[in-house]
């Protein structure tokens, strides 16, 4: 190998430091960081223009690099494999000590013990507030991701004392966008169809590749990745004090809704973090105020209550969370709204969110709610709304929320460490004192372990009982998940376990109940089918207990040589174990009561899987030859999951995310397959997601829409899917979608929900007591008495008069106590009706869900009776068909 010369090794020296100091975020010396508008070549926020998302990318590795105030950190990649970043944003001198400061903020939170009287002193003296700003979970609401751009170039180059105060005072973590696959889909979309006579035909697939507009919504299930890596990043890593998470809204009203939310609010929360949240909200509607800009609200729309919203997560952690919603433009394109004549005296109207776009060239009807009031001094009243006042308004408000926290650094961390104490010390007199986690009297003891698994990934500390003990009179194994309410995030544990109890909200006395705004229900232990106990004893001092680190598998094990095994069926996670067997090329069939049956495959393979899955896998006999004849044979069913065009189906998400998870698989059909017919050749089970049936029937149209997504399956598609079904196919319908299968196939069977008002009948979201036929195939691995998630869906009675159709219900609401947690009107209305149906049409099926088997992936308990439909739907072997 030739010697290279002197000048090229010191060049390849150069160019390797160059790197390492790129990876690492930053470099010694670097040109002057250009503004955002030389990098891009156009002013963030111009019409009609969007930075991609590899370019806010480059362009923060390039802050990093030309920076000492700012570093760089990839967080991991995405669910389509995009990089979701973070910026450590400070003066460099903090920087330079950057770990010493978050063990400052991981002690102001009690981590490892509560710090003493003396890292106490040092925490109020020397320590930051840590600020944590999220950007676009929702990929639509795109000015919070164009506008980190400035924001970045702002805090790493102004030299001004406003900025040097901010930096010497906080921390600020930058995530730019929380999704950045939707920021791909959308720009790419809107790029696409710029200058077309489709520039406002909405994209026709959910922006987050599962979860679509809920991925904000995953914040305690912690399903997605995205959702995944802010866990680690503020309950494990940084424990940041004030969350600040930023969204648009609809058009037509307020221009901005800043903090504090609206009534009520939750018991679990600590009454100073609403404080601040008012405080640090109104500190950003002041200096909006004070730069003329119109239409801030707040007291609105959001509610104080809910588990809902990303940075509200951030309440029960003892955390500041903020949430901003700025009017939104259509994607950069600018609306044009026409003008209200002058600022009403009358009643006022409240502001509620409106997320519909009116196309472009076309002008929104002029603001309804223009009376000046306290939430609301100086309405908007019209006029040209664009991308660039976006940006305007979340630059102002994002700088001022800094700007506060650095004038208010010490104020906020002794207030906040005092937060933290009075949670510890709750957790030793008040009336929870532990919460419990048996693991040997479950349905499933797996879904123990996911439980505990998810609290964990959201800070909370939980332990195992290493020996047997009794509180309350209640003897617990060893083994028991124990988590002591003498923790920081004590107020999370039990908000997330325990039934909630939606107050009661009245405008004046003798009005009806405001309805809530969101979901009110989020009790894990009941989504997941597993028996939480809060007890108010605290636990004895004599109790050893240890630290859970990651998933806890539960031991499986295979006894015996076959050739023929079994094993129970309990709980979804068999569902995996099954699909693997079947792909094993294993031969496995399903006996009463819930047990599986495999054979034609050898202990060797069987094994890895038991053990994986905590089966416990038995050599049996085979049965006799009338009981083998009973057995329900299990294949792997082919499946298809019907996909609209019209991008905003999240349960359609949701679906495939748990097909992928349990190992099924399964084919996305759009309209055209449905039309195109021969679906009984292709498929075993068809899956139609919660929809209304207009919209699956007609879908979207209209000129502005692109040729190739316009309309639904259409009268073809409907007679379509009854030829499946007359040919042997299995129909399974979901929520709303039930109402086409009852009303077009037509099965005998009403949807008594749709004969109710809102008045009379409603739940925006709601946990439910279940009772389930357990005898029949479609409820194996079920328990008898469960819950579910119900969200306004059909409940059911059956008809007589259909011939040789026999209906069947699977899982009826007890006649009464429907409601195990949250808020419904009109209980006593499904009180003792349906709430999954089979229909049998002799050879097809119909499966009708009125209950949301699958929501967000959370309902852990009623994914089995969704399993058992694909499952059976391959059975050559009948149903039970028993009237009912």
């Amino acid at each position: 190998m030739p010697r290279r010369p002197p000048s090229t090794l010191l060049a390849l020296a150069a160019a390797l430091f160059a790197l390492i100091a790129l990876r690492n975020g930053r470099v010694g010396a670097a040109p002057a960081l250009q503004t955002p508008e030389q990098f891009i070549g156009f002013r963030v926020g111009a019409d009609n223009r969007l930075v991609h998302w590899q370019k806010v990318v480059e362009y923060m590795r390039l802050a990093a690099a030309g920076s000492d105030r700012v570093r760089f950190r990839e967080l991991g990649r995405t669910t389509r494999g995009n990089p979701l970043i973070v910026l450590e944003i400070a003066s460099p001198d903090t920087l330079k000590s950057l770990e010493r400061f978050k063990q400052l903020e991981r002690r102001l939170y009690f981590q490892n013990g509560a710090p003493t009287s003396r890292e106490r002193d040092e925490i109020f003296r020397q320590g930051k507030v840590v600020v944590l700003i999220t950007c676009s979970v929702h990929a639509t609401e795109v000015g919070a991701t164009q506008m980190a751009l400035e924001l970045v170039h702002q805090l790493a180059t102004d030299d001004s004392p406003a900025v040097k105060k901010v930096l010497d005072n906080v921390i600020v973590l930058l995530v730019p966008s929380l999704n950045p696959d939707g920021q791909v889909m959308v720009t790419d979309w809107f790029e696409k169809n710029l200058g077309t006579p489709y520039e406002s035909s909405p994209m026709p697939y959910l922006y987050h590749p599962y979860a679509g507009h809920d991925n904000n919504r995953d914040m305690y299930a912690l399903t997605q990745k995205e959702s995944q890596y802010m866990a680690q990043l503020v309950w494990h890593d940084w424990f940041p004090t004030v969350w600040a998470d930023e969204h648009q809204m609809g058009s037509n009203g307020a221009r901005i809704f800043v903090m504090p939310a609206t009534d009520p609010i939750n018991p679990n929360v600590h009454p100073l973090i609403y404080r601040w949240n008012a405080i640090l909200g109104q500190t950003q509607a002041a200096a909006l105020e004070a730069a003329g800009k119109d239409g801030i609200i707040h007291s609105s729309t959001y509610t104080n209550y809910w588990q809902g919203a990303m940075a509200w997560s951030g309440w029960w952690h003892n955390q500041i969370g903020l949430l901003t919603e700025v009017a939104s433009a259509r994607i950069a394109a600018p609306i044009e709204q026409q003008r209200a004549v002058q600022r009403g005296s009358g009643p006022i109207v409240r502001a509620r969110r409106d997320d519909s776009d009116p196309g472009p060239g076309s002008h929104l009807a002029a603001p309804t709610d223009t009376t000046p009031r306290t939430d609301y001094p100086r309405p908007w009243m019209g006029g040209r709304w664009t991308l660039r006042d976006i940006v305007d308004y979340e630059l102002i408000a994002t700088t001022a929320l800094l700007d506060a926290a650095a004038d208010r650094r010490e104020a906020i961390l002794r207030q906040i460490y005092e937060v933290n104490r009075q949670t510890i010390e709750d957790g030793r007199t008040g009336s929870v004192r532990a919460i419990v986690v048996p693991v040997d009297r479950q349905q499933d003891r797996r879904e123990a372990a996911h439980l505990v698994d998810r609290l964990a990934l959201a800070g909370v500390e939980v332990y195992r009982a290493e020996s047997s003990f009794t509180l309350e009179g209640t003897s617990y194994d060893a083994g028991t998940f124990v988590m002591p309410m003498t923790q920081v995030f004590a107020r999370y544990a039990k908000d997330i376990l325990e039934r909630q109890r939606y107050p009661e909200v009245r405008k004046a006395p003798g009005d009806a109940e405001e309805p809530p705004y969101d979901i009110t229900a989020w009790s894990l232990g009941m989504l997941f089918g597993v028996n939480v106990d809060l007890v108010g004893t605290s636990l004895p001092s004599s109790l050893r207990l240890n630290r859970v680190q990651g998933l806890v598998r539960q031991p499986g094990r295979v006894s015996g040589s076959g050739p023929h095994f079994v094993f129970e069926y309990a709980g979804p996670d068999t569902a995996v174990a099954v699909n693997r067997l079947l792909k094993e090329g294993a031969h496995v069939s399903l006996e009463t009561p819930s047990r599986f049956a495999v054979d034609a495959i050898g202990r060797d393979r069987l094994e890895p899987v038991a053990r994986e899955f905590g089966l416990v896998a038995l050599s049996a006999e085979p049965p006799p030859q009338g009981v083998a004849e009973s057995r329900v044979p299990v294949k792997a069913p082919r499946i298809a999951v019907y996909a609209a065009w019209t991008g905003t189906n999240t349960d359609e998400g949701w679906t495939r995310w748990v097909l992928d998870q349990y190992e099924f698989g399964y084919t996305t059909i759009h309209n055209s397959d449905l039309r195109e017919g021969a679906l009984r050749r292709r498929f075993d089970a068809i899956i139609l997601p919660d929809q209304s049936p207009r919209e699956i029937i007609a879908g979207y149209n209209g000129g502005s829409i692109r040729p190739e997504y316009r309309g639904g399956i259409g009268e073809v598609g409907v007679q379509n899917l009854a030829r499946f079904v007359a040919e042997g196919g299995t129909l399974i319908t979901l929520g709303a979608a039930s109402d086409l299968a009852v009303d077009r196939l037509p099965l005998p069977v009403r949807n008594l929900k749709r004969a109710l008002r809102n008045e009379e009948h409603f739940a925006p979201g709601a946990i439910l007591r279940i009772q389930v036929d357990t005898t029949h195939p479609l409820g194996y691995g079920m328990a008898a008495d469960t819950y579910a998630f119900y969200n306004n869906g059909p409940f059911f009675s059956l008809l007589e008069g259909f011939g040789s159709f026999k209906a069947k219900v699977i899982a009826r609401y007890p006649n009464q106590d429907v409601v195990a947690s949250g808020w419904l009107r009109g209980e006593e209305a499904m009180a003792g009706r349906a709430a999954v149906v089979s229909v049998d049409l002799n050879p097809g099926r119909v499966v009708l869900f009125g209950l949301r088997p699958q929501h967000r992936a959370q309902t852990h308990a009623t994914f089995p009776m969704l399993f058992n439909a694909l499952y059976t739907s391959a059975s050559p072997v009948s149903m039970p068909t028993t009237d009912q």
